[in-house]
């Protein structure tokens, strides 16, 4: 629903909107709002959004997302995180972050780590030794860490950030080629054999639960704040791959190219390259399951 910024008292403009509401979703409930903004005459004060706020709460439709456009920008309503038009234009995904909230996780931001913290050391070297005394098979292997991996990113969820504990786990898994394949996979599907986990890897099979693989991918970007040394290389190829997958090939190959910078001849970060520069796309990019 659009409503122009009539110059009008806060309240009696709260409410014009407020009625109209009511009008548009008379048969059709509603039970949050995303507000957007367009104020180049600077109308849309701070009286104006917390009157329309007050009348949307008592509604039942509180407002989830403030936008605010103006001045050739976009930023949330108390003018944090503001972007230029060029950067919407050029980067879908910044303003995808900005309505729903999410990282848009791009290379420029990822946060660096000259060194992990002592705990998350010792975390990895355990870990990585768990992982030395797995099943050798590729079906035992395959199912331990990916139902490890999902209860990290369950982890993830419920704490609302990167622990110490999770980052030490995956910078441990991360630093042993199967453990990173595996954890990677669990983003994806379940899959017992090579032909499966490949045709997951690679992008032949659409994704089992695309919010798995989102929340995984934003955990993933997260802990390289946390994670130096030999697993970081690693975890950015599988943002990277995450990216690639959901159908950013801009960004992939951004974080590519920090692996490259990392480690000049890795192996998998050049695998990647070339996919992503012969145009393959993923089937999962192509058609998004139902979230």
């Amino acid at each position: 629903m659009r409503v122009n910024l009539d110059d009008m008292e806060a309240t009696a403009w709260a409410n014009l909107v407020g009625n109209l509401l009511r009008k548009v979703t008379e048969n059709h409930p509603v039970d949050a709002t995303l507000l957007v903004a367009y104020d180049e005459l600077g109308n849309f004060d701070s009286a104006k959004h917390d009157a329309v706020a007050n009348v949307l709460e008592d509604m039942g439709a509180p407002i989830r997302r403030s936008i605010l456009v103006a001045d050739n920008k976009i930023s949330n309503f108390d003018g944090t995180d503001a972007e230029p038009y060029s950067a919407i234009t050029s980067e879908p995904l910044t303003l995808q972050g900005m309505v729903t909230g999410r990282n848009p996780l791009r290379a420029k931001d990822i946060e660096h780590c000259e060194e992990s913290s002592e705990e998350v050391q010792t975390i990895a070297v355990a870990r990585k030794a768990e992982i030395f005394e797995m099943n050798p098979n590729i079906a035992s292997i395959a199912q331990q860490i990916g139902h490890e991996m999902i209860t990290q990113i369950a982890i993830y969820r419920e704490a609302g950030e990167v622990t110490e504990e999770i980052a030490g786990w995956l910078a441990g898994t991360f630093s042993v080629k199967v453990g990173r394949d595996m954890a990677v996979l669990a983003l994806a599907g379940t899959a017992t054999d090579t032909q499966g986990i490949a045709e997951y890897l690679l992008g032949d099979r659409i994704v089992e639960d695309y919010q798995i693989l989102e929340d995984g991918h934003e955990m993933l970007f997260e802990s390289l704040a946390h994670i130096a040394g030999t697993p970081r290389a690693n975890i950015l190829c599988a943002v990277a791959w995450a990216h690639w997958t959901r159908g950013n090939t801009t960004q992939a190959m951004a974080t590519l190219t920090e692996v490259m910078e990392l480690e000049p001849d890795h192996e998998l970060g050049d695998l990647f390259i070339k996919l992503i520069a012969r145009g393959k796309v993923t089937k999962t990019a192509l058609r998004k399951p139902e979230k």
